[in-house]
């Protein structure tokens, strides 16, 4: 937008005024921030200089920063300033005398504990990023900013309440922007591909189905960990299609294989809230041919809280049509009985923390018997995750858990691995005839 300095110096600096100012908060935008950052650095002498960033996260609902903003902002010291830098980003400048070194800590830790007494979800989950100079002329107000911000988002992927920056975490910020930059070119060409995890019967052995788990496979950084990218997808709103790709990756493969084999795939709640969700995923097996009966969703224990009521329908429809629907990492969360039996589920899952450790630690023992007890009062069969050890395996089957998955049964397998295993115990029907043939 272009102002006209034609109404006089009193018309511009009204609008200018109006320009660095939040609409919904009335606290400085990011350039009525940056700029009263500058007088403030200017201003500071032989003060240091701190800037705390707030981030109530990428799937924070809409306006969150408004409901405790201006009472985060009545908090500061006296000449500090406080703006919106970003829809879901508050920041925060001011000085402390340079010998109260732990100042800036303290000033994050009361922001944690009010943020923690606050109502809303999204204040409660927000987490905190400090960082400070000790000589404000060498350093601007904006790289202070954007350091915090790179320590609130290290927060959160720590899972952690509150960080202060460090060199480290600027060169991990870069190498998650070069991820970010290179992600969606990477889901376009299919770079990101499908792993698969055994599912064993602990009681036989026998194989049952496989979970699927993304991998990509960079031509320069070799094979890359989820733990490196689906964040950033889910950040980027990029995941519904980096899933549906390694999805139709994984069900075109798996059409030959034996028809007994299950196909579990993940999806994130974010997902879930998509109200086409079920067209795409029928039409998908439509296309593919793949029976939606071998096809299982998994959904984590986030589902059972949704507030905005959208994953019933989603589940529904996809029960509907055959899809099996399985509740994943359970145990860790805090539904109720109530919450469960909402939605048709057909399997819960161990989480892997849980199975770990219930041959040393007796009360994540006594969770895992709860589960298997809930399993079969539910009449829900139960599978165990992270089943690392013929002992764990051994009593998880004492417990009365039939199923399980884990390093145990071998890591995650490309797909070429894969195929080599089914072929090994005879999965692929159609390569065993081919076999008996050329025989």
């Amino acid at each position: 937008m272009r102002f006209s300095r034609r109404g006089g110096s009193g018309t511009w600096s009204r609008a200018r005024k109006a320009a660095a100012r939040d609409a919904a908060t009335g606290l400085a935008t990011r350039q009525g921030l940056l700029e009263a950052g500058a007088q403030l650095r200017l201003r500071a002498g032989d003060r240091m200089l701190a800037a705390i960033v707030v981030d109530v996260g990428p799937h924070a609902t809409a306006g969150a920063l408004g409901d405790f903003a201006p009472s985060i902002a009545a908090m500061l010291p006296l000449g500090a300033i406080a703006g919106i830098i970003e829809p879901t980003r508050l920041a925060c400048l001011t000085t402390f005398d340079r010998y109260a070194v732990d100042a800036p800590e303290q000033l994050a830790r009361r922001i944690a504990d009010a943020l923690a007494g606050y109502p809303q979800a999204d204040a409660r989950s927000a987490t905190i990023g400090l960082a400070s100079t000790d000589d404000p002329q060498a350093q601007p107000a904006e790289a202070l900013v954007e350091a915090a911000a790179t320590a609130a988002a290290a927060a959160r992927a720590e899972g952690v309440r509150s960080l202060r920056f460090t060199k480290e975490m600027a060169a991990r910020a870069r190498a998650r922007a070069v991820i970010a930059r290179s992600l969606p070119d990477a889901i376009s060409n299919g770079a990101i591909v499908p792993y698969f995890e055994p599912i064993i019967d602990l009681e036989t052995n026998e194989l049952l189905g496989l979970e699927v788990l993304a991998r990509w496979e960079h031509p320069t950084h070799g094979v890359i960990a989820p733990a490196h990218f689906i964040d950033i997808a889910l950040e980027r709103n990029l995941i519904a299609d980096l899933t549906l790709s390694v999805m139709r990756q994984a069900l075109t493969a798996a059409r030959d294989w034996d028809p007994r084999l299950i196909l579990a795939v993940n999806f994130s709640v974010t997902q879930l809230r998509d109200p086409w969700l079920a067209q795409k995923v029928i039409r998908l097996l439509s296309e593919l041919g793949f029976p939606p009966a071998r096809l299982e969703i998994e959904l984590t224990e986030g589902v059972l809280m949704d507030p905005q009521g959208v994953v019933s329908p989603t589940v529904e429809s996809l029960k509907a049509q055959g899809v099996r629907i399985a509740l994943d990492d359970f145990g860790t969360g805090v539904s109720s009985l109530t919450h469960l039996r909402a939605l048709p589920f057909d399997r819960i899952k161990i989480d892997h923390t849980i199975v770990t450790e219930v041959c040393e630690d007796p009360a994540r023992a006594a969770i895992a018997d709860a589960v298997i007890r809930l399993g079969e009062s539910l009449n829900l069969p139960v599978t165990a995750e992270g089943v690392e050890s013929r002992r764990i395996a051994d009593r998880l089957r004492a417990m009365g858990c039939a199923v399980g998955q884990g390093y145990l049964f071998g890591q995650p397998m490309s797909l070429m691995q894969t195929r080599r295993m089914l072929a090994e115990q005879r999965l692929i029907p159609n390569m065993v005839t081919s076999q008996r043939l050329a025989g």
